[in-house]
């Protein structure tokens, strides 16, 4: 059986794991390329604000048009126990596949953005014109799912199982809001030069430590879901 959740245990589980969905690499990679290639061109401050700002809503739309899918997908099939425990076991597959990275990254089957559309972004976004950088988030918004959609998948079955389309539909919003909070900062603290070098330099000396903490949260949090809220 599934238990009836509160606003007061929903809104903090929607927005935690919303925030954490959005410490990936796949859309904070392509972000720091984006700030740097816009800074290389001596763009102003309030252009790069601005279609970085663009960037990420597109991401916002198109990210939550895929939770909003799968939410009325669920919702209209039934089976709502089974969704729920066949997205917390996605996530509880996906976090073991973010330890392989850590402990054996040799080994094949990784969770990243697929080669081509990785590509394919870069290209559009060394345009910087407007078409290529929605463009380009749409790809980036699409191509995250397979990096970290775990998380999300396993929270929307929750929530179809839980509220009704509207009340889902706004935890969607929250949860896509907070998605995207880890961009924001990251745009507010990248306009700088001196602190981009910084932030993309110590992303990548602990890229392996991410994908460590990341992977036991997502066990955590899978596991908590089957245990406590399924």
């Amino acid at each position: 059986m599934l238990n009836n959740l509160s606003a007061s245990s929903m809104i903090p589980l929607v927005a935690i794991t919303g925030f954490l969905d959005g410490i990936h690499p796949c859309a904070i990679a392509i972000l720091i390329f984006f700030v740097a290639f816009l800074l290389t061109m001596q763009k102003k401050v309030k252009n790069i604000f601005f279609l970085g700002v663009v960037y990420i809503f597109v991401i916002f739309l198109t990210y939550l048009g895929i939770g909003v899918g799968f939410f009325s997908g669920v919702m209209l099939f039934g089976r709502h126990h089974f969704f729920a425990e066949l997205g917390s076991w996605l996530l509880i597959i996906m976090g073991v596949m973010q330890l392989k990275e850590y402990f054996l990254p040799q080994l094949p089957f990784h969770l990243k953005m697929p080669t081509i559309p990785g590509g394919k972004v870069k290209g559009l976004l060394e345009k910087a014109t407007l078409p290529s950088i929605i463009a380009a988030a749409f790809l980036v918004g699409l191509c995250s799912v397979p990096c970290s959609g775990g998380i999300y998948a396993a929270i929307t079955a929750l929530l179809a199982s839980q509220t009704t389309f509207f009340g889902g539909f706004l935890y969607l919003l929250l949860y896509n809001f907070m998605f995207v909070m880890p961009l924001l900062i990251l745009l507010v603290f990248a306009a700088n030069p001196l602190t981009l070098a910084k932030i993309a330099g110590f992303r990548e000396k602990n890229e392996r430590l991410g994908k460590l903490i990341m992977g036991l949260l997502m066990l955590a949090i899978g596991l908590s879901i089957l245990i406590f809220f399924i």
